[in-house]
């Protein structure tokens, strides 16, 4: 067995899909996800000695290129991971062209030797069960299908989470979309919040631009059915996108 030499933080929470009160999982303990300027500033933390908008402009150009390759058909591997282009779902004749709501073109992605190897270095540290605050476990696109990636504008998604319920007089409390890219937010219409429970939500889908988002929520909902003094946020660990409009024929 390798050495554990980085270890990863996480609290305990309640294994939604048991009924036994003393079955958790783990919930890992992130940091802020890592831009590409973070990167870039990395880059010049070791020693490279070219401006920092040089460094992201040359990152921004690595990533537009991987992302063409990758649309156009082809496998991209670099040191960190592989990335295939594929296509499920079932075709039934050989004249059977693409069909949307039964096939799904995608990318799979595999870790790298560097980082498959790494990763066998890498413990975990119990923080203890975690406190009864709000937290989101999925995000369900109710007009696709898709779990935890696309939503679509002025359509309905399902939270699924843990003392999610927004309640309370705080003005802050509701829900609301944050642009990953400038931090600028979009709030939910509550009025459009059609279901409202401690482990699920159902909501309309602002008009948002296209790109990718955090969706966060503040609420002062308390597991013991009283209403905390503080409001609480959390923000969901996964970004959410919203597509560019398919163009009309």
């Amino acid at each position: 067995m390798a050495k554990k030499t980085v270890f990863w933080q996480g609290w305990l929470v309640d294994n939604p899909l048991t009924e036994d009160p003393n079955d958790f999982t783990l919930k890992v303990k992130s940091g802020n996800m890592v831009t590409t300027e973070d990167i870039a500033k990395a880059l010049q933390a070791e020693g490279c000695e070219f401006q920092l908008e040089t460094l992201i402009d040359i990152l921004n150009r690595g990533d537009r290129i991987i992302r063409n390759k990758l649309l156009a058909g082809f496998s991209v591997g670099t040191g960190v991971f592989y990335a295939y282009p594929s296509v499920s779902g079932v075709w039934h004749d050989k004249n059977e062209t693409l069909d949307d709501s039964r096939h799904k073109v995608g990318v799979n992605f595999q870790l790298g030797a560097s980082l498959r190897e790494g990763m066998k270095q890498v413990g975990v540290e119990v923080l203890g069960i975690s406190s009864a605050g709000p937290e989101i476990v999925g995000v369900t696109d109710t007009w696709t299908g898709e779990l935890n990636g696309l939503v679509t504008p002025d359509e309905t998604v399902t939270v699924r989470g843990r003392n999610i319920q927004i309640a309370g007089e705080h003005e802050g409390n509701g829900i609301c979309f944050r642009r990953v890219d400038d931090s600028s937010v979009v709030a939910v219409d509550m009025r459009r919040l059609t279901v409202n429970n401690p482990s699920s939500l159902s909501f309309r889908v602002p008009k948002l631009a296209p790109g990718d988002y955090y969706l966060e929520l503040t609420t002062q909902f308390s597991s013991s059915n009283s209403v905390l003094k503080q409001a609480r946020t959390t923000r969901f660990e996964k970004v959410l996108n919203v597509a560019e409009p398919e163009e009309q024929n």
